[in-house]
């Protein structure tokens, strides 16, 4: 005798609803937020064609024709409600619908994102305006958001505003954000129920530590080089903001006494004015301990200023000079010593380019070391949800980790085997523009923080 395998509608702590109505049967369910991806995901199942039996051997599952009709009337674009334990963690659309039938065996799979995919998808003023002057990043989100019906808070703040924001014409609306928030050093997140929210990295802590043996069930660990590198540049050319008002020749009047551009460094004109233009950032990674540059362009007008254009640009304290990073990796036969990171920001120092290249090496790494502790149930002890961009205590006797660790991502998971949240955490300074770069080797041990 066979069962049909489902997961009841009533009473459980993942309860998924398709345009308001609670969907009764499916066989796996799984939702989530990322910290990388920015909106939330989730993905459903329905009807599998094969279970174990009672024996452990394959066998076919009979398929209703109520669960068939209900997955026929599914289809794409419609609204999706996901609550664990009473509380909404995703609101979203399906994207995606999949479905499949053999040997009168019916499957059908659904996906989609949380609403800010839409901004992840959309174009950023499409018929204009593509300039913003003297605009806050909250401002300018809001004014982003507000066409898509997507709400927009802060907690932190978001800094001075821009002198001119410059939205590229192909340009999607989470790009633009995104692009603009790392100029302020404020990290773009996903609510998951409709929301963006702007923040900073581990603003809050987890319910609970992770313990490896202890409330860990399993724990799958990827460290790569591939996504590394030793030097992170970005490049980019700006208008000068430090010419005049006025300009130095009128017609009938004297000219000015002004320069073309203030040097403030002893500098000429021209050298000024090329100083003030052509801007970079230059992140090392020290645990990088081959040559491994990657450069991103700037690519945009945005986020220039006069204290950013006053500013120098970075200089290599492992050479003390702008000479290219090779040098710093051959030439000798002896093994060189570690190479030194640049050093953190400070609330006086403007945002520059330096800001940008610090984020791309940090958010690289992060993608390039992934730890995912799976936990039995959908919350923690105390009854909280775990949610991402928390502070978490982690003590893995197996990874050689004992220090607080960033939430990167979470998925809430309901299936057939019970229910489980899988953790996934990085770095705590991995989406921090203003803490110092992480120097030690993924995999070592590690000192608690205090």
């Amino acid at each position: 005798m066979t069962t049909e395998i489902t997961v009841k509608g009533g009473g459980q702590p993942m309860v998924i609803r398709i345009n308001g109505r609670k969907l009764v049967e499916y066989t796996e369910a799984q939702a989530g937020r990322d910290l990388a991806d920015i909106s939330g995901e989730f993905r459903i199942s329905y009807f599998p064609r094969q279970a174990l039996d009672d024996f452990g051997y394959s066998t076919l599952i009979p398929v209703s024709k109520s669960g068939v009709a209900e997955a026929m009337r599914i289809t794409e674009h419609d609204q999706v409600e996901v609550l664990v334990h009473g509380q909404t963690v995703l609101m979203g659309w399906v994207d995606d619908i999949s479905m499949q039938m053999e040997g009168g065996q019916f499957q059908a799979v659904i996906s989609g994102r949380d609403k800010t995919g839409d901004l992840v998808d959309g174009s950023a003023n499409p018929t204009g305006p593509g300039e913003y002057r003297q605009v806050t990043l909250a401002n300018l989100v809001h004014t982003l958001c507000t066409p898509f019906g997507i709400t927009v808070s802060t907690d932190v703040d978001v800094g001075k505003p821009f002198t001119l924001v410059a939205l590229e014409p192909a340009e999607t609306a989470m790009a633009a954000i995104e692009r603009h928030s790392r100029q302020r050093g404020i990290l773009v997140t996903s609510d998951g129920v409709g929301g963006v929210v702007l923040t900073q990295s581990g603003q809050e802590r987890a319910p609970e530590s992770i313990s490896n043996p202890g409330n860990v069930h399993d724990m799958e660990v990827r460290i790569s080089s591939r996504g590394r590198f030793s030097d992170v540049f970005v490049k980019g050319a700006f208008n000068s903001h430090l010419r005049p008002v006025t300009a130095p020749l009128k017609i009938g009047a004297k000219p000015l006494d002004a320069p073309l551009s203030a040097s403030g460094a002893g500098l000429t004109p021209s050298q000024a004015e090329a100083a003030a233009t052509l801007r970079f950032g230059h992140a090392i990674d020290p645990a990088v301990r081959r040559y491994r540059p990657r450069l991103f362009l700037a690519a945009s007008q945005s986020g220039g200023s006069v204290e950013a254009q006053q500013a120098s640009n970075p200089v290599d304290p492992n050479s003390a000079t702008t000479s290219p990073a090779s040098g710093a990796y051959r030439g000798h036969q002896h093994r060189k010593p570690r190479r030194k990171a640049m050093k953190p920001r400070t609330d006086a120092t403007p945002w520059t380019l330096q800001d940008q290249a610090d984020w791309r090496m940090r958010s690289t790494r992060a993608g390039a070391a992934m730890r995912v502790y799976t936990l039995i149930g959908l919350r923690a002890a105390n009854g909280q949800l775990w949610l991402p961009n928390q502070k978490v205590s982690v003590k893995d006797s197996y990874a050689g980790i004992d220090a607080d660790m960033l939430i990167g991502a979470v998925t809430w998971v309901a299936a057939q085997d019970g229910y489980r949240t899988r953790i996934s955490v990085v770095d705590v300074d991995a989406y921090d523009l203003k803490g110092d770069i992480d120097t030690r080797h993924n995999g070592r041990s590690r000192s608690r923080a205090p």
